[in-house]
């Protein structure tokens, strides 16, 4: 892992945040009543966005200058408005109309990821100049979490939930994870160890509600100093496994870096795979096979679901077929100038006269 640089450490670790992604959003609609994907699905969402949310920080900058702008715009915005318009109009072919998302005027299902990293991305400037900005960050999530003001509407309430995590991911740096120290493994083990047991430990009515980020605390039924702490509690939880599992996955190479390069185009994609999946029905017969087989088959599919849309052609066809072709509308083309003549010594050239 040595030879690695620091992007492919990361881009390794990219690769298994998407494909828990994936993985969760494929089993999430059928974890009830299902005590060993429900406790899967518990220990994945006690980290994996958040995780999300770290390493996204940890490749921004505290400036926004041209340059920048545009790449925000290129790799966030027109992604965002494209498979926007994307999703809803396959809701609207395949149920008549549009998606509940529009109704909340929120970015369809797992789009609020990309409105999220867009707010964080523009916030960063003023908090980088702060001289807490996390813990400020975390003072503002809190506060914020009583009000009803917040929620799905506009992603605000993930935005807010999860932005201590971006600022934290900012401040550790690129490098954070540089010569991973196989010596701390011996604290990493037992932390991921005791997370697991937690969640097939954990009473299966358990709210779930909590680990989403989007509810506030008067929709969970607990707008006081006891859901306040509960939420200190998560993200303390949320971190430490957090943590732990990136610093494992760290100390070796996994082989998906590729994977990790391309994990914006699992994202994008992945929503479409699952939509085929529930309307041919496959995902409901996976389902009613015996737990420990539909897991292994749900971890299979998830795998081809992420090897597919990271694949080079899909990136290709992505790019030329929906995402330039929207560039010309939101990034501003740049002026050409002429280049300024070299200055020359005196020559006469009346005898060159056509």
């Amino acid at each position: 892992m040595s030879s690695l640089s620091r992007n492919s450490r990361i881009d390794n670790i990219k690769g298994v945040l998407i494909f828990l992604v994936v993985f969760g959003h494929l089993i999430e609609l059928h974890i009830a009543g299902a005590h060993v994907l429900h406790s899967v699905w518990l220990f994945i969402y006690s980290f994996h966005m958040p995780m999300f949310a770290l390493v996204s920080g940890m490749f921004s900058k505290a400036s926004l200058d041209e340059k920048q702008s545009n790449q925000l715009v290129k790799n966030v915005v027109i992604p965002l408005v494209v498979f926007e318009i994307f999703y809803e109009g396959l809701e609207l072919l395949l149920k008549g109309n549009l998606s509940v998302y529009s109704g909340l005027f929120a970015p369809y299902w797992m789009l609020w990821y990309l409105l999220s990293l867009l707010s964080w991305r523009l916030l960063l400037p003023m908090f980088s100049r702060l001289q807490f900005p996390v813990m400020i960050a975390l003072g503002v999530s809190l506060v914020a979490s009583y009000s009803e003001s917040t929620g799905y509407f506009l992603s605000i309430s993930r935005t807010l939930s999860f932005f201590p995590f971006f600022l934290l991911g900012w401040k550790m740096g690129p490098g954070f994870f540089d010569g991973g120290k196989k010596r701390l493994a011996f604290v990493s083990v037992p932390v991921v160890a005791i997370a697991i047991t937690a969640s097939f430990l954990l009473r299966s009515d358990f709210d779930y509600r909590w680990l989403y980020g989007s509810y506030s605390l008067n929709r969970l039924g607990m707008a006081n100093m006891t859901g306040t702490a509960y939420q200190i509690a998560q993200y303390l939880v949320s971190l430490t496994v957090g943590m732990a599992c990136l610093h494992l996955l760290s100390l070796r190479n996994w082989g998906l870096a590729q994977i990790g390069q391309r994990s914006m185009y699992v994202f994008l994609w992945h929503g479409l795979a699952l939509i085929v999946l529930q309307q041919t029905g496959m995902l409901n017969e996976i389902f009613k096979l015996d737990h420990a087989l539909a897991l292994v088959i749900a971890v299979i599919a998830s795998a081809i679901i992420v090897w597919l849309a990271s694949h080079p052609w899909c990136e290709a066809m992505t790019q030329k077929l929906l995402l330039k072709p929207m560039s010309w509308l939101f990034i501003k083309a740049q002026g050409v100038s002429m280049p300024t003549p070299p200055k020359t010594m005196d020559v006469k050239v009346s005898t060159l006269e056509p």
